[in-house]
């Protein structure tokens, strides 16, 4: 029986969880409390978002930090072991940069500077381009996911080939 790497294994499980964390959230917004909010007095809708946005706004920060260390961790890792095929580089470019899209969207909706707060008054279009770019970004790692990925073969270079006394 294999032993499982449990770096590999935290790895996959923390960003996975971040990326359930932040996504999901971010679509509980656009289909449920923005709507919801928009019902509120104006005062009230005010100081909820706020409420909401500074709390929210340390879950997205760490999310995008975890995100990264771990999907360059998981990229890397993945180059290293497997025999990608050609097309997998292309998806994974458009993956990232959908990705780094969702973050500058997710990061500034979240906070304080006076973009943000212009972004967050018409946060409706923000949240819908947020959500699409979040589809097209799940439908990437899902593309990537099932393309083949036989291990590659073990070369005199290689730690497996080097024989051991």
């Amino acid at each position: 029986m294999e032993s499982i790497d449990v770096v590999q294994l935290l790895s996959r499980w923390l960003h996975i969880l971040s990326a359930v964390a932040a996504g999901g959230g971010a679509l509980f917004m656009k289909f449920a409390l923005h709507p919801a909010t928009e019902t509120l007095p104006d005062g009230a809708r005010g100081e909820l978002r706020d409420a909401i946005r500074a709390r929210w706004s340390k879950v997205v920060h760490g999310a995008v930090a975890v995100l990264l260390a771990t999907g360059f961790y998981n990229f890397f890792l993945n180059i290293r072991t497997y025999d990608l095929p050609k097309i997998y580089h292309p998806i994974f470019g458009v993956k990232f940069l959908l990705a780094l899209a969702v973050f500058f969207l997710g990061i500034v909706l979240v906070g304080r500077s006076e973009l943000a707060k212009r972004m967050r008054a018409d946060a409706g279009k923000w949240l819908t381009l947020l959500a699409a770019l979040l589809a097209l970004l799940i439908l990437a790692s899902s593309t990537l996911r099932l393309l083949p990925h036989p291990a590659k073969k073990a070369t005199a270079t290689t730690p497996a080939a080097v024989a051991t006394p």
